[in-house]
């Protein structure tokens, strides 16, 4: 797992993402920064670790931010690529 992590606002500035709740977003945030290079993390100890709810999981799945990948919870952030790009001569 990196120690940074970029969002972008067209993301998280963007109608979808805005009308979620609050607590749905947060778990976005904490997701996005505990997953993986690929964008894949293990929802439940995120979620237990920040105190939210199988609703705020299934929130972000009905909006389609993230698609759980297995019975673990495992899920896939589906805009990772849009949040983490980075220009090749920016890569350090």
């Amino acid at each position: 797992m990196a120690i940074s992590r970029m969002f972008s606002r067209v993301i998280t500035g963007s109608t979808r993402f805005l009308k979620m709740p609050v607590s749905s977003q947060n778990l976005y945030f904490h997701l996005g920064m505990n997953a993986d290079d690929d964008g894949v993390v293990e929802a439940f100890p995120v979620m237990k670790m920040i105190g939210a709810n199988e609703d705020d999981l299934r929130v972000l799945v009905g909006k389609g931010f993230i698609t759980i990948l297995n019975d673990d919870w495992v899920s896939f952030i589906n805009d990772w690529l849009v949040n983490n790009n980075i220009r090749t001569d920016r890569i350090t």
